[in-house]
Order: structure tokens, then sequence, then C-alpha cells
């Protein structure tokens, strides 16, 4: 096993540590660890084995004088690690769906919650309403009303009143 796919194991141990801004671990980060680490271990492992199987035949792909890559000579880094960055890129780009999805899912939620909560404080404020307004069904307190005559008389400012009848309520 090479070093770099021991450093790819420790960072995706690492990238489990990983969050975003809201607290939830980031999917995007973790997907690229994992799916390098994946495509480090299976994709260039193949590759590599491959190559070597085909360079001990002779029949390399750059085999002749002067032609590119020899057997025991490294390759650019692309070549070499395209397993890794091919896997890194699909891991990312999967993790960063599968974050926009729960991230829509949640905001989704939270509309419903939202709107479920508006609606259950109207109603709330329907039913105080209507219990205010409504007359009590029974009521202990009884009301007496009574025709009283007012003879005439003189105010303290001087104003002279003529008789009349008031009517008063008496709570009992």
């Amino acid at each position: 096993m090479k070093t770099h796919h021991l450093i790819l194991a420790a960072l995706c141990a690492q990238m489990a540590a990983c969050t975003s801004s809201d607290g939830t671990a980031n999917k995007g980060l973790l997907g690229a660890a994992t799916g390098g680490v994946i495509g480090a271990l299976l994709g260039d492992g193949a590759l590599s084995r491959n190559n070597n199987n085909n360079n001990a035949a002779g029949g390399g792909a750059g085999g002749g004088a002067g032609g590119g890559n020899q057997g025991g000579n490294d390759g650019d880094f692309l070549d070499e690690h395209s397993g890794l960055i091919t896997g890194a890129a699909a891991g990312f780009a999967a993790g960063a769906i599968t974050d926009a999805f729960a991230k829509n899912e949640v905001r989704q939620k939270y509309i419903e919650g939202y709107n479920k909560g508006r609606s259950d404080s109207i109603k709330e404020l329907y039913w105080l309403k209507r219990d205010a307004e409504r007359p009590p069904e029974e009521s202990l307190v009884q009301r007496r009303y009574y025709e009283v005559p007012v003879p005439e008389h003189i105010t303290t400012d001087g104003v002279l009143v003529a008789p009349h009848k008031r009517v008063i309520e008496v709570v009992e």
C-alpha cells in the first residue's frame, strides 16, 4: 500500500469531524475524502497492476525509445492518481447533492411547522374571542332593575332639577 493511501485514510477519518455552519457534517467534504480513498485503493490499485502487467509483457503505452512513460519511471501525477481524483470528485458531488437535498427537506419541514403554528394561534385566538363574547350560561349573579322617582330639587351649583324617574340596577 502506498504512503498516500494511509494519509488519505487518516484524512477521511478526520473529515468526519468537519461540520458546516449549521452544525451538521459537511457531506461534500466527507464524500470527497471517502471517494478519494476508495478511488485510490480500487482505481489506482487496479490501474497500477494493469500497467505493471502490460509493462512486464513489454507492450507498454510508451514502449519505444523516447516514447513517453517508461516501465520504471514515475508517470505524471494525473495518470498515476486518476482513481483518487475521480473518486474524490464523484464523492464530493454525491455528498454535495445529498447535503442539498437534506437542507431542502429541513427547510420544507420548518415552513410546514411554521404554518401549522400560525394556524394553531389563529384558532386559539378565535376560540378565546368566541368564549369572551358568549354570555354565561348559568350566572350566579342576579340583576334586578328598579324604577325610582327623583323629586324636584336644587343642585349644589344652583340648578333646579325637575322631578323625573331613574332606573337603578341592583346586582345580588
